[in-house]
């Protein structure tokens, strides 16, 4: 179980021109990011990968609130991505 210390946000990157990507980044109270979890491929824009990533962390929510404790996107066939990876510091 996470602690109450912990945030979880939306983050878009766009490593190649017009390749958008989602992640989920995971702080804890000591500010080391971990990625969660991430889009498997690019989407056309920012504000799509930002709908996605939305949606990924709303899922993910209701999945914990419904106390299954399963990746929501495990009934579609969608990987979790990439739990555990900690984000390079810029």
């Amino acid at each position: 179980m996470m602690s109450p210390t912990t945030n979880i946000e939306v983050m878009v990157d766009e490593p190649i021109a017009g390749h958008f990507y989602w992640l989920l980044v995971r702080e804890d109270g000591e500010r080391h990011p971990t990625v969660e979890a991430y889009a498997q491929g690019p989407l056309p824009s920012h504000s799509a990968a930002m709908m996605a990533g939305i949606a990924a962390l709303q899922a993910r929510a209701d999945s914990r609130l419904a106390g299954d404790g399963a990746w929501p996107g495990a009934a579609s066939g969608e990987p979790r991505g990439g739990g555990g990876r900690s984000l390079p510091r810029r």
